[in-house]
């Protein structure tokens, strides 16, 4: 099982909340990241060290297609992270919400995607 990591940090001035975002995939953004993640992998998302980010209040489907999020991911005991076991047959794109609370109580709420490319074809 290949497991994919999302970190986040807060970044930005006050008026203006924004969320850096980078995988374990090498991928990085500003608010927008789309991590790619094999079908029947584990996507963890993970506080930065010095993030800005109090805690993580939920992660869920932003459209509801369900087509990756199968279930919205779940806070791992004893920590602040979340995790998702996607399905073996998961394919295909959806955005989802991070909501989370900042060090000093704001509530942001951003919206990256996941991206399950199709399996490769069979050697023929």
């Amino acid at each position: 099982m290949k497991i994919v990591t999302i970190y986040l940090r807060s970044i930005g001035q006050k008026e203006n909340k924004r969320l850096s975002l980078f995988d374990s995939n090498g991928n990085g953004d500003i608010d927008n990241l789309v991590t790619e993640v094999e079908a029947g992998s584990a996507i963890i998302w993970k506080l930065d060290g010095l993030s800005g980010i109090k805690s993580i209040t939920k992660i869920f489907s932003k459209t509801g297609k369900r087509n990756i999020f199968n279930t919205d991911p779940k806070r791992q005991l004893l920590s602040k992270s979340f995790k998702l076991q996607l399905s073996k047959d998961a394919e295909g794109e959806e955005a989802y919400n991070i909501e989370y609370i900042l060090s000093d109580n704001t509530t942001v709420i951003i919206d990256p995607v996941i991206r399950v490319p199709p399996p490769p074809p069979p050697p023929s």
